[in-house]
């Protein structure tokens, strides 16, 4: 019985299940069926049970294979844990003493193989498994069990089926006939590399590169990585990475020696630096040192000693513990009461030891103070001072925590629960600078934002509120706020003013019950001019969230709002303008208030953040959104830790692109704020890029109930389409509808639902419904027109897409992003390359707009070199297509490149207009798994499978491209579904498939009923063969 799928990509599925009859627990894994058809099953299944008789406490078992249908399958059993792939992508490099354990499990596992005649051939953490401190080897056999069975052993052959490209030997990347069992000790060498320096041996953006780097390139030593690595083990790994097999360790029991050499530790060795103890001379008689004289000065530097002791440990515990800070200030007062206490008693001590060294009896008065100067005395007294202060401390911390009298917080006395949503109501200017108000809301805004305990309702949900109150404002005075509040079911609303005294200002804040206006707390503060707003708007958030219940541990943990914002007031003017004006939608002046923001602070990082994400959002220009991320990302230190991780993420998203790290970086802020919506939003999208749909689902699920946000409505509906379940993503989209009346985010999801639902005609329909002001807006206009293009393009209305892209082209100029108009451009030349076989005008379209906007004039990223290479090879010029790809390698950076999945289409365009079918089909599978789309690249892939004499696994990617959901696949699919449906037909009519054949010719006719003229030839000729077929019942 199935329970999940656990994860997999585009060339394997791996499920979760439970055998019944045994009740245990394993994984099945599912090869797709292009891979499977040209596999023969029997030699798959006799490969299989070769791997199948390994016993081995580091090797997981197969327990089975078979075949059902067009599937080939294997099951093993479930592992507990993870795997190295994971923990990689986790921690990056990993402690020395780990390294070596796991390399002695994995070697052991290979040893054992090995003496069986069993060559894994795939060595990778993805095959390595961690388990109760255990390394266990995965999937011995397969890569030959699948390499056998096709009978090819071509690199270009299955792509995964000889091993995996950042750990093969060069012999495999020769695909050399005799490759034995030291290409996995080659791929050991290179797992080791990784796991000790956070890299493989070798970088390169394609496969081709890095198996050219392993035959060719000789690699660096582990140490310049990481110069802590042993120069044993160092000179073990590069022996494992050596290229001739013969230079290399020969077997794999050869190092277990060594590795496990490496892991005892030597005995008898004493660490440099250490030196011996020299002996403490031994005290004196006790007698002698009770008559010896006390030296007051030896007694106080005794006594400060000791005292800084004392101090650093009540330091450490009220800020371990979160103590308020007034129990710090009591033990400087009881040390200071104590010094001079302690000076008196060693007065008369000493007076009491002189007069017993010489044998004097001296009267004691019987009166007076002296009797009590004792040590024992003085000794007791400290003991029950701070005895005293640590009873009050505790019983201060206990009636706060129970909400006991005037100390009790809010959250203990009941009347806000932790986590609850309080309002922030804009605060009220009393100074006649009505930004100076909007400047203190938002930087109030962005300390309480910082708190665990608080939870700020987000303009989203404000908004909706507001709709559902029927009130429109642009304002959120104190008493709109009270009022919903009060309909919300909100406990609290934080109300604030500024007012002017003297040349200084006076700020107070006040905690609000929503039903009678009192007062829950009140607070204020001064600030002696302009420059001193900021401190004092950060010690007015700190006292508020302490009277509010949160922890004092992590108000002190929160960095001065000055450092994690700015310390200019006037750019905090500026940017809590942007703020307001990207929620009121005007986008482009939130764009130039956050410029000029930074333009007073040159490390205002909040700034640079919501720069980066604003234009980013709009498909503004790429150039834009790096700079913006890489300065944001520069002064991180500069932000709060929940901005920070977003931070982080966002560089790597839209500067490195390491999708693991940006993964990362969002499961850390979610670790300390669960319910972060833009974490958990942004963490479904990045796990939808990967096709992680059940995982992403629930994100994305979290995301709506911790915060009304369009964004998240739109990736909800994206994860339920994905997995087919299109009357939940339906749901979904109605909730949307009624919490956010009048957004243009709403017609513009129904447009793609209906794109998704291929109701093509209903696309131009609901964005007819979109709000009237976008339509002067260029950002939205080139989002709308490019919708339309496809929407129309799909059903081989062909005049009125051109007009649409044209608008898009004209509205790409408007907002000034020249690359988008050059890409626009490449749509318009390639109607005329898809359906009119007219290379030339295509060609000429292309070379007309790059004189209006010419590369040269465009930053690196921002120029659509894969777009114009892939026109340029469709339209039978491969070496100008392949000029432009080696301009794009050697100007764009890499992470830029990493990004844009669509440069191996465009390489496998190129590749196919020069009959280098194989490899074109290795490019399109890389294009289509990182382009994170649906189906793009598959009508093509089906196309140079065809051209590889490959027509059963053309057929099966033909069937993936037309059967698989995806909310935003008519940008996929816009030139490639109607061929790819006539394509289908006329397969299976080829295969005397009849039912099916009729079924897509009659698919093809319906998509192109309403074609332009030109087109109607093509649809007849369709008509024909149904009828025809049809006529053979």
């Amino acid at each position: 019985r199935v329970e999940k799928e656990l994860g997999g990509g585009g060339m394997s599925r791996v499920f979760l299940a439970e055998e019944v009859r045994l009740g245990r627990r394993v994984v099945i894994k599912v090869l797709p069926p292009e891979m499977a058809a040209g596999v023969s099953v029997d030699r798959f299944e006799r490969e299989i049970q070769l791997a199948a008789k390994l016993q081995h406490p580091h090797v997981v078992p197969l327990l089975s294979a078979g075949s059902s249908d067009d599937l080939l399958y294997y099951i093993m059993p479930f592992i507990e844990g993870e795997s190295l792939r994971a923990k990689l992508a986790r921690e990056g490099e990993l402690p020395v003493a780990e390294v070596l354990r796991i390399l002695r499990d994995v070697l052991d596992a290979l040893a054992y193989a090995h003496r069986h005649h069993v060559v894994h051939r795939d060595i990778k953490p993805d095959n390595v498994l961690l388990s109760e401190g255990h390394a266990l080897v995965t999937d011995f056999g397969v890569a030959k069990a699948v390499a056998e069975s096709t009978g090819k052993h071509t690199l270009t052959s299955m792509g995964v089926a000889l091993g995996t490209p950042a750990y093969m030997a060069p012999e495999q990347a020769t695909a050399d006939p005799h490759t034995d069992h030291r290409a996995d000790i080659y791929a050991v060498g290179a797992m080791a590399y990784e796991m000790l320096s956070g890299r493989p041996p070798f970088a390169a953006t394609t496969a081709q590169a890095m198996l050219a780097a392993h035959v060719t390139e000789a690699p660096e030593p582990v140490t310049k990585h990481r110069t802590t690595v042993p120069a044993a083990l160092n000179e073990l790994i590069l022996r494992c990475l050596e290229k001739k097999p013969a230079d290399r360790w020969q077997r794999a029991d050869e190092l277990i020696p060594h590795v496990a050499a490496m892991l005892t530790p030597t005995g008898g060795i004493t660490p440099s630096g250490t030196q011996p103890l020299t002996p403490i001379a031994a005290e004196a008689d006790g007698a002698a040192a009770a008559a010896a004289p006390v030296d007051p000065l030896r007694v106080a530097g005794l006594f400060v000693a000791s005292s800084l002791v004392v101090l650093l440990v009540v330091y450490a515990v009220v800020q371990l513990v979160g103590l308020p800070d007034w129990v710090f200030a009591g033990a400087i007062a009881l040390l200071a009461i104590g010094l001079p206490i302690m000076l008196l008693t060693s007065h008369h001590e000493r007076r009491r030891a002189l007069a017993r060294s010489s044998g004097r009896l001296s009267a004691t008065p019987s009166g007076g103070l002296t009797p009590h100067f004792t040590w024992r005395k003085a000794f007791l007294g400290g003991g029950i001072a701070f005895a005293t202060l640590g009873v009050v401390s505790a019983g201060y911390m206990a009636m706060r925590v129970l909400g006991i009298g005037p100390v009790g917080t809010l959250v203990a006395s009941g009347v806000i629960g932790e986590g609850e949503p309080i309002i922030l109501a804009d605060f009220t200017d009393r100074t006649g600078d009505s930004v100076l108000a909007a400047t203190f809301t938002e930087a109030f805004r962005v300390d309480l934002s910082q708190s665990p305990t608080v939870r700020l309702m987000q303009v989203g949900e404000l908004r909706d509120a507001l709709r559902r109150m029927q009130r429109e404002a642009t304002v959120l005075d104190v008493e709109l706020a009270r009022e919903v509040a009060e309909r919300e079911g909100v406990k609290a609303v934080v109300a604030g003013e500024i007012n002017s005294a003297g040349g200084g200002y006076v700020l107070s804040v006040r905690l609000v019950a929503p039903e009678t206006g009192d007062a829950l707390v009140a607070l204020r503060e001064t600030a002696d001019g302009p420059t001193k707003i900021i401190p004092a708007i950060d010690r007015l958030s700190k006292q508020l969230r302490e009277r509010i219940g949160e922890s004092l541990k992590t108000i002190r943990a929160n960095e001065p709002l000055a450092e994690v914002t700015t310390s200019s007031l006037e750019a905090l003017r500026k940017y809590s303008q942007a703020y307001r004006a990207q929620a009121a939608g005007e986008i482009q002046r939130a764009i130039e208030l956050a410029e000029e923001a930074i333009a007073l602070d040159s490390t205002f990082a909040m700034a640079y953040r919501f720069l980066a994400i604003t234009i980013s959002n709009t498909f503004g220009q790429q150039s834009r959104v790096v700079a913006a991320s890489r300065k944001a990302y520069e002064y991180r230190d500069r932000l709060p830790e929940r901005e920070r991780y977003l931070t982080i993420a966002n560089y790597y998203d839209d500067v490195e692109f390491d999708l693991p790290r940006v993964i990362g970086a969002y499961r850390a802020l979610l670790e300390r704020r669960p319910e972060d919506f833009t974490a958990l939003n942004n963490l479904s999208l990045r796990l939808q890029m990967r096709r992680e749909w059940a995982e992403a689902e629930q994100l994305a699920a979290r995301a709506i109930a911790s915060g009304n946000q369009w964004q998240n409505y739109g990736n909800a509906v994206a994860t339920l389409i994905a997995q087919g379940k299109v009357a939940e993503g339906n749901a979904v989209l109605k909730q949307f509808e009624e919490r956010w009346p009048g957004s243009p985010q709403v017609p513009r999801l129904r447009a793609h639902q209906a794109g998704a639902a291929r109701d093509f005609a209903r696309v131009s329909v609901e964005l007819a419904a979109m709000p009237p002001e976008t339509k002067q807006d260029p950002n939205w206009r080139a989002q709308t027109s490019l919708m339309q293009f496809v929407s129309e393009q799909v059903r081989g209305r062909l005049a009125v897409a051109e007009r649409h892209i044209r608008e898009d082209m004209a509205a790409e100029q408007a907002r000034g992003s020249p690359g988008g108009y050059v890409a626009a451009a490449t749509e318009l030349a390639l109607l005329d390359l898809r359906y009119r076989n007219a290379a030339g005008a295509a060609v000429t379209k292309l070379e007309e707009a790059l004189r209006h906007a010419p590369l040269r004039d465009m930053e690196p990223v921002d120029r659509p070199y894969a777009p114009l290479a892939y026109v340029y090879a469709e339209a039978r010029q491969p070496e100008r297509a392949k000029q432009l790809l080696r301009e794009y390698e050697a100007a764009v950076p890499d992470g830029q490149r990493r990004a844009n999945g669509f440069r191996h289409i465009a390489a496998a365009a190129v590749a196919k207009a020069e009959g280098r079918y194989r490899e074109a089909v290795s490019l399109y599978r890389a294009g289509h798994d990182e382009s994170f789309c649906g189906t793009c690249a598959l009508f093509e892939l089906g196309q140079a499978f065809e051209k590889a004499g490959e027509p059963d696994s053309a057929l099966a990617v033909y069937e993936r491209a037309v059967n698989t959901p995806n909310l935003y696949r008519m940008y996929d699919e816009h030139a490639t579904l109607a061929p790819t449906y006539k394509r289908l037909g006329e397969l299976y009519e080829e295969r005397a498939d009849r039912e099916r054949a009729l079924d897509y010719y009659a698919r093809f006719v319906d998509l192109w009923k309403d074609a332009d003229p030109e087109l109607q030839p093509v649809v007849n000729e369709v008509r024909g063969r149904m009828a025809r077929l049809v006529g053979e019942k």
